[in-house]
């Protein structure tokens, strides 16, 4: 072999190893490093427990104690309570029935007023419990029951019974209510009560349009603090809540009344109709600036009514006076508006001054924040008695049914929220899960998990504090910004980006590969040409 022709092969040789380590780079390097580089990312997430959601108990577990004067009418109450829950998802009821003491029988008997009749039992028994009630037979009654504020229910006699079953269902555990909580379509009460949340800003807005003209006296941080705050402070083992107050001066609003003649002190009202009214809630958005944090504000406003426009009196959409002591409105998952109208002779003084009834006003409010924060109006039930509310706080259990309410609704919207969640991911290839937003999901299925646990076991309070995490951790995870990261670049727009970049390096590279397999078997390539 000559020595040109050893030359020739060694830098066919070097051509081949150059074209042979190009080709190793960007196969065995490029080409994974690019994969894995344009992956998205997911952590791993319990896809089988999210399906597994379904299969999950969701009824509460709940102690009722019937106390009776003898065995047979202990027996007869319990068995007929039983039966009327025995199909319900919502309530599972541990029923334990017992004989009144001797004692305790003749002082219900003795006693003539039924809150002294309740402060015996509860010295008794314990009624601060929560998820817990007491059916108590007492002989003195003018109807078949008499329910309490606390988790007190007397009846008369076995012949009750029907009503003691009703009074349950209807008033004191509510289960269209509950039953509306967990469902997919909202209920009229759903639709009312504010979403579930940590805690709530509640806002008292004094609206005063025009100060010169009239004076009005009005301490709002004590009346809130008096009032609202005693109320919210019973509710504090639902939620946290901020109180705040504040005068809006000259917030003028064009309510288009017409002055309609009466025989009142003024001779005259003036009349503004119902629908108009949800356009004041715009202008008090504008000025109320009460979106101070990520929590619901609970708005309450109270609008003092020129003199040259009092009294003001709503009117429904039938043209008909809406007949109620205090002209007020609410409006669901906002707040609620009491329209206050100085008296006559409150303008007829040299100096107009207006001192609003506190007491009708903020007790206007606090029946306005009684359905917005979910709790109810009882039915009224033949021959069953509901003691009326005698101070502003919710009665005990009110409490428990709302406790109860807001366990299954956030329980259920955090379910739905995962397997919506787990649907999409399923779907959508390029939706990315980093490590945070995988902690929030296995956090909300964990919380699911133990919450459904302890309703079983019927500790209330704690199965509300872990449906409250889940529904937190779940709306956390779903609402995440980083999920939209690559939403609007799918994977055709990947490759179109990708394929002009890499398509003009891949066809020497594969033109190659056909040289380097010939030269590494040992063939020859192609043939010189010799003259």
């Amino acid at each position: 072999m000559t020595k040109q022709e050893r030359k020739g092969e060694a830098e066919e040789s070097n051509r081949m190893w150059a074209s042979a380590s190009f080709v190793g780079v960007l196969i065995i390097i490029g080409l994974p490093l690019w994969w894995k580089t344009t992956e998205v990312y997911r952590v791993s997430l319990p896809f089988d427990k999210i399906g597994a959601f379904d299969t999950l108990p969701h009824s509460i577990t709940t102690d009722l104690t019937v106390l009776a004067n003898d065995d047979a009418t202990a027996t007869e109450i319990a068995a007929l309570i039983q039966k009327a829950f025995a199909d319900s998802d919502v309530i599972n009821l541990k029923i334990t029935k017992s004989i009144i003491s001797k004692q305790l029988h003749s002082t219900l008997d003795s006693v003539a007023d039924e809150s002294e009749a309740v402060e015996e039992v509860g010295a008794t028994f314990d009624l601060t419990r929560h998820n817990s009630f007491y059916v108590v037979q007492r002989k003195p009654l003018f109807q078949d029951t008499w329910l309490a504020g606390d988790r007190v229910l007397f009846f008369r006699d076995a012949k009750a019974a029907k009503t003691v079953v009703e009074a349950l269902k209807r008033v004191v555990y509510q289960t269209s209510v509950l039953e509306g909580a967990k469902s997919e379509t909202a209920d009229v009460a759903r639709q009312t009560r504010f979403p579930p949340g940590a805690g709530y800003h509640i806002v008292l807005s004094v609206v005063h349009p025009n100060p010169e003209a009239l004076n009005v006296e009005l301490d709002a941080g004590e009346a809130v603090e008096d009032y609202i705050g005693s109320f919210v402070d019973e509710l504090s083992v639902l939620h946290n809540f901020t109180l705040k107050s504040q005068w809006l001066h000259l917030l003028d609003f064009d309510f288009q009344a017409k002055e309609v003649k009466d025989t009142s002190d003024w001779g005259r009202h003036f009349s503004v109709r119902q629908e108009r009214l949800h356009l004041l809630l715009t202008r008090l958005e504008e000025r109320a600036a009460t979106q101070v944090s990520d929590l619901p504000t609970l708005n309450l406003a109270l609008y003092a009514v020129r003199c040259q426009a009092s009294p003001l009196v709503i009117y429904d959409h039938t043209d008909k006076k809406v007949s109620s002591p205090v002209q007020a409105f609410m409006s669901p998952k906002w707040g609620g508006v009491v329209l206050g109208s100085p008296s006559a002779t409150d303008c007829r003084q040299e100096h107009p001054t207006w001192r609003p009834d506190v007491r009708l006003i903020m007790g206007t409010f606090i029946s306005q924040l009684r359905k917005l924060l979910g709790i109810t109006d009882a039915e009224h039930i033949p021959g069953a008695h509901l003691e009326p509310l005698r101070s502003v706080t919710p009665r005990q259990w009110e409490i428990d049914n709302l406790l109860r309410i807001r366990t299954l609704e956030q329980l259920t919207s955090a379910e739905r929220t995962l397997q919506s969640l787990a649907q999409l991911l399923g779907e959508i290839s390029n939706i990315v899960i980093n490590d945070d937003v995988g902690a929030s999901i296995n956090s909300a299925v964990d919380s699911i998990q133990r919450a459904s646990e302890l309703m079983q076991t019927g500790d209330l309070v704690e199965a509300y504090k872990m449906s409250q995490s889940a529904f937190l951790a779940a709306e956390t995870a779903f609402m995440e910004p980083s999920l939209l990261a690559l939403l609007y670049f799918p994977d055709d727009q990947k490759y179109a980006i990708y394929i002009p970049l890499f398509l003009p390096i891949m066809f020497p590279v594969v033109l190659s590969l056909k040289n380097l397999l010939l030269w590494f078997r040992g063939k020859p390539i192609h043939k010189e040409k010799t003259d």
